[in-house]
């Protein structure tokens, strides 16, 4: 059940964020039997994902998108440094 190996959040991938700043990341292509997990076990299945950016997880939710399976999930995160 691996999840995509890569995100799509300009702001976290070059650094630009400081502590506190939200983003939301959208990720397509996760594995439709992560509909079957928890709120808490989704957070932690993307926690793993954006922890190499220091990134922290607060919330994640299935949204509607224009895909084969017609849906993604919704990342809202913080990066866990500051910026420089």
């Amino acid at each position: 059940m691996a999840l995509p190996k890569t995100h799509h959040c300009s702001a976290c991938s070059n650094g630009a964020a400081t502590d506190g700043v939200l983003h939301e990341d959208l990720v397509v292509g996760a594995p439709l039997s992560m509909e079957d997990l928890t709120d808490a076990q989704r957070l932690d299945r993307f926690a793993l994902k954006y922890a190499h950016d220091s990134c922290q997880v607060r919330e994640v939710k299935r949204v509607p998108h224009d895909t084969l399976s017609g849906y993604a999930w919704s990342v809202r995160f913080t990066e866990g440094r500051a910026a420089g």
